[in-house]
């Protein structure tokens, strides 16, 4: 589902983010990159190694690179200046999350590591998570039972309460932006993307303009009355329901229909059947509780980390794998359907955007990124197969810098897997009608 936009906010002044500290050395680079009007922080970027692409937006890329100094993997954010050039409320968006991130500091929140910028680009480091997202490691195992839905939602419950106690409402709590560190099975959680978190100056005070994604935001979100910290409680609800059967609580594809869908019944969700039937009373009541449709009687992370289904442990051992793997398989294959067209789009847009750009290695874009020419366009964007999977210090000069033409390639690769799997559902799908 889409993203509700957060349309005429009213922009106060940036809380420009902390400089980060200079990597020592370089004098002759730093020398060089003021001549050339870069800023002073731009020198950090020689401590990176670029590898692969993990994601792409509509104003840059996720990529993966190694940290020379500290010789560990990170994640960088990389966003372009011209795509945010005029636009005061992405910029002050931009600053925020900068500064959100340099202030947190919690085992189920990824850690900030380092910002820099250039001319034409900012430059956000992260904690690197390679354990995968939240659905995709639960589909991997062989068995899931609602002992293992207590432990993921205690990880995230504590992430909210830490950051509600710093008044940080985080605004897009969703599948998506919980990850694990490691593919370890004892790994951390974590909670990612603070692209639209906000600072808020009192316990109490509300946000009037409406961000967060179709599915997962609260009702008071998408009304004039103004949301606050309650919101993370509601979508942490979702989350909950959706992990234990599936499926999504709700369908309406509309800010009307979801109003509607959820204050219509005694209840906001329903409990179907056979899906619900061996899940407890309590981890339902769980639910409810923090479905609550009134923001203000919602429970704090606080208070449902003292729930009965948290608190208790409740230790039920039926799988309920087959019916989670049957319901989201087939949302997920939509949702890589719609990827396509997405993917093709972003590739379109940054290279238009990279076009003009100020480093040759990262504007160097072959126009034949599309799938009727895939091949041609694997063949001369890919880098070398070690290069791809790892990151290695050693081979630095044979990397090109941010951004590079294998940036795109990653990006058509996606594409193209997508592609596979909805011809495969497709063929299923008529399989199953014959």
């Amino acid at each position: 589902m889409g993203l509700v936009k957060a349309e005429g906010q009213q922009i106060t002044p940036c809380e420009k983010p902390e400089e980060p500290e200079q990597v020592e050395g370089h004098t002759i680079k730093k020398m060089l990159h003021k001549i050339s009007g870069q800023p002073n922080s731009y020198v950090n970027k020689i401590d990176y190694i670029f590898g692969r692409t993990l994601g792409a937006g509509s104003f840059g890329v996720v990529r993966q690179a190694r940290r020379l100094s500290t010789g560990e993997n990170v994640a960088v954010k990389i966003l372009l200046k011209k795509a945010l050039k005029g636009n005061d409320v992405q910029m002050q968006m931009l600053y925020d999350e900068l500064a959100l991130l340099q202030k947190l500091d919690h085992p189920h929140i990824v850690k900030f590591k380092d910002w820099f910028e250039s001319k034409d680009k900012f430059y956000i480091v992260t904690q690197l998570a390679v354990g995968g997202e939240l659905f995709d490691r639960i589909l991997k195992q062989g068995k899931f039972t609602e002992g293992d839905a207590i432990k993921i939602v205690h990880q995230i419950l504590e992430a909210v309460k830490y950051l509600h106690s710093r008044n940080i409402v985080h605004r897009d709590l969703k599948p998506e932006n919980l990850l694990y560190l490691t593919p370890d099975a004892d790994s951390a959680l974590v909670l990612g993307d603070f692209g639209i978190a906000k600072q808020l100056n009192e316990d109490d005070e509300l946000i009037h303009k409406a961000a967060g994604s179709m599915g997962y935001v609260a009702p008071e979100v998408l009304t004039t009355d103004g949301h606050g910290k309650p919101c993370d409680i509601w979508s942490l609800g979702v989350v909950t329901y959706t992990l234990l059967c599936g499926y999504s609580p709700f369908l309406a594809e509309s800010v009307e229909g979801f109003l509607e869908e959820c204050t219509s019944g005694r209840e906001p969700v329903t409990f179907h059947k056979p899906y619900w039937s061996s899940i407890s009373t309590e981890a339902k009541d769980f639910i409810l509780q923090a479905l609550t449709v009134e923001a203000h009687d919602r429970p704090t992370a606080s208070e449902l980390l003292n729930h009965a289904w948290i608190a208790k442990k409740i230790h039920k051992t039926d799988n309920l794998l087959p019916g989670i793997k049957k319901e989201f398989d087939a949302r997920r294959r939509f949702r890589e359907a719609v990827e396509i067209v997405k993917l093709n789009n972003r590739i379109k847009k940054l290279k238009e955007l990279y076009s003009t750009g100020e480093e040759s290695e990262d504007s160097d874009i072959e126009e034949n990124s599309t799938f009727s020419g895939l091949n041609n366009s694997m063949a001369n964007l890919s880098m070398s197969s070690s290069s791809a999977n790892e990151v290695n210090a050693d081979s630095s000069q044979n990397l090109k810098s941010t951004l590079t033409q294998n940036a795109f390639a990653q990006i058509v690769r996606a594409a193209t897997q997508n592609k596979d799997r909805i011809k495969k559902f497709k063929d299923d799908s008529e399989n199953s009608q014959d």
